[in-house]
């Protein structure tokens, strides 16, 4: 093979592009250091059809990519591999089409060109380069080139083909059917841009996604599968009782310790996992007995992002919830060694930032060779729980306790927890006011009554001095 420099044991020199076969296409695979940022190797789908003669293609275009990457054209400031440079080049070798030209694509005879064979991940990555324009950074490199590109690949190997109905079937099997019913119909979206482009001649997936209906992945329901969503997040049948609660941090705290903290605060507080992730030393307040809520990590991107990135989040900044003096979050925040301003507070057992992926996996469980039992499914085996819900949902047990359990006014819960309800602009400030001096932890009727305790000794201990100051003048007067 002609297409990388070798080295005597092999492999490709350091810093060295190389194109060869990867699964089921021809790839281009770029040096690690020079995009930092990257999650891994950076391997990209090329348009070389993999049949006789294609390392001659393959050696032209190892080549160019050589020359930019030397030149640092393939890279961007912030050590992320250059997409749109890379499919300049794709496309001045013809192995890509330019989609800004797409209606203009014919012979000179007016007959349509002969169609590329394109693999299923070549049409997807086209496709996915015709929308990241459109799309948020944090949601393009979360779903398109992760859970969706993931879903795909798993299919395609586990299938070890790329027809659609198969595809289709294994997914439905194996995968969550809400997020199944997204791929198929981005698919589709995908096959039809092709048509249009007049590089595919029809939509195997075309109809797929409307099928989509019954039950999740695993034998769960899609209750139970569906995350991430506060439509209905004041639903009780998606939260776990606080003695529930109580069960799974007993089992965490003794067998898988680690991870306490961590899920504690989730449930203490109602924040999103992303949130917890991302919370710093720096957003405790302890004079002022609060923390402030104003960042979330995306893991993927590995990047921080401020709340405000999120149409969600309705774009407030900060958020600021209660943490009164000796309750369970301020001790629980004291109990944890104080790192400097800017670190996160809760870290992986290797010291670095959590992943969501890895408290998915002991959540849950996972089958695997190296397999992890879960804290839920564990629990269920031991009938100490009677359902699963996913770990997105400890943010419903935090909201469904507030309100129903402690009687918390669901607009003040609404402002700890950043979910949507309708609250007047009249109204806005005075909400702002009542959440800030109301007890999280306590029931609202005790916080009541331990105001109108307050005040009532206020009103003694005036009395008191006022008394003072007269039986002082009655003495002086006496003189």
């Amino acid at each position: 093979m002609t297409n990388s420099a070798k080295t005597p044991t092999g492999k490709a020199k350091k810093g060295q592009v190389t194109v060869r076969p990867d699964g089921s296409s021809i790839k281009a695979c770029f040096p690690r250091s020079p995009f930092p940022g990257e999650k891994g190797q950076v391997k990209k789908a090329t348009g070389i059809s993999n049949v006789d003669g294609w390392e001659i293609k393959a050696n032209q275009l190892k080549k160019r990519l050589q020359i930019d990457l030397d030149e640092g054209k393939l890279a961007s400031p912030g050590g992320m591999f250059n997409l749109k440079r890379f499919n300049e080049i794709l496309v001045e070798y013809k192995l890509r089409p330019d989609l800004k030209l797409v209606e203009s694509v014919s012979t000179s005879d007016g007959q349509l060109p002969p169609k590329p064979a394109l693999s299923l991940m070549e049409v997807w990555d086209m496709y996915c380069e015709y929308r990241k324009q459109g799309l948020r950074e944090s949601h393009y490199e979360n779903m398109y080139q992760g859970q969706f590109k993931n879903y795909l690949e798993s299919a395609i190997e586990a299938t070890k083909s790329e027809d659609a109905l198969k595809i289709r079937n294994w997914l439905v099997e194996n995968r969550n059917h809400q997020t199944v019913k997204q791929v198929l119909s981005n698919l589709s979206k995908a096959y039809r841009l092709g048509m249009k482009s007049k590089l595919l001649s029809h939509d195997p997936f075309e109809g797929m996604a409307e099928e989509i209906v019954g039950e999740g992945a695993r034998g769960k329901t899609q209750n139970e599968t569906e995350i991430n969503s506060d439509d209905d997040i004041f639903d009780r049948t998606k939260a776990y009782t606080w003695d529930e609660v109580q069960i799974i941090l007993d089992y965490v705290q003794v067998n898988c310790p680690h991870w306490y903290n961590f899920l504690k605060f989730k449930f203490l507080t109602g924040c999103r996992t992303g949130e917890a992730i991302a919370f710093m030393w720096c957003d405790i307040e302890w004079d002022k007995e609060r923390i402030l809520i104003r960042r979330t990590f995306n893991r993927l991107t590995k990047k921080f992002y401020p709340l405000k990135n999120d149409k969600t989040y309705k774009g407030e900044e900060t958020r600021r919830f209660p943490m009164p003096k000796n309750g369970e979050l301020w001790s629980l925040l004291k109990s944890i060694p104080q790192g400097e301003l800017k670190e996160v507070v809760f870290k992986s057992k290797f010291g670095k930032i959590i992943s969501d992926t890895n408290f998915g996996h002991q959540w849950r469980g996972r089958e695997s060779s190296n397999p992890i039992k879960g804290i839920i499914s564990t629990l269920i085996k031991k009938d100490k729980l009677i359902k699963y819900l996913p770990p997105y949902n400890t943010r419903h047990t935090f909201i469904t306790h507030a309100v129903f359990d402690l009687g918390i006014d669901e607009k003040i819960v609404s402002k700890w927890c950043g979910h949507q309800i309708e609250v007047s602009n009249k109204h806005y400030q005075d909400v702002a006011i009542f959440a800030a001096r109301t007890n999280p932890e306590v029931s609202a009727t005790n916080t009541q009554q331990v105001q109108q305790q307050a005040e009532l000794d206020l009103l003694r201990e005036q009395l008191r001095e006022q008394q003072e100051l007269i039986n002082k003048l009655l003495q002086n007067k006496d003189k």
